[in-house]
């Protein structure tokens, strides 16, 4: 098992390896493909403060770690995070992650860092097993929305649309009462 650092200008092998992850992920692989060819990929991986490891099984590719150096997170101390870790599944249950992790812990304490953080989905089992036998623990719950539906949760409800409403509450109760109710 080797992990090393990868070269900013070689990304060949996790570019793959990010393919085939979000594949994994169930994303298609046009638009993962898309992702790669319009250089998006290419451009977040060379950004400032953005670390890629990469692990190779036997000499061939098999998992990738991305971290990115977090000095303003939610402690005072400066952080390492994880924004992505993945393992090829034929390679799983071989140590792969594992080393991964041990490239990530040394590149934090190589920056002095003494927090390594991971966002790891809440539906995957095995991933929060694997981080918690690590010793990692729940800090934050993360809450996701799109764009367009928060739009519609901040929109003002119109005056017109509250009245309009009101009105048909209104004529929604009075049906509902029986005849001998109602006042004459």
């Amino acid at each position: 098992m080797e992990v090393t650092p990868v070269d900013r200008d070689d990304l060949r092998d996790v570019t793959g390896l990010w393919l085939a992850a979000r594949v994994d992920s169930g994303s298609s692989r046009e638009a993962a493909t898309r992702l790669v060819a319009d250089g998006r990929l290419g451009w977040a991986l060379r950004r400032p403060g953005v670390n890629v490891f990469v692990a190779r099984l036997d000499g061939e590719a098999v998992g990738y770690a991305i971290t990115t150096e977090n000095p303003f997170g939610l402690s005072p101390q400066a952080e390492l995070a994880i924004e992505q870790l993945w393992v090829a599944p034929a390679a799983r249950r071989h140590g792969v992650a594992k080393s991964l992790i041990a490239a990530v812990l040394s590149a934090a304490e190589r920056s002095g860092c003494e927090l390594v953080v991971s966002n790891v989905p809440q539906a995957s089992r095995d991933a929060n097993r694997f981080f918690a036998r690590l010793g990692f623990s729940s800090v934050i719950v993360r809450r996701v929305v799109s764009t367009s539906q928060l739009r519609r949760k901040l929109a003002p409800e119109s005056c017109e649309t509250g009245n309009e409403l009101l009105r048909r509450r209104r004529s929604l109760r009075s049906r509902a009462l029986p005849a001998a109710s109602r006042p004459f």
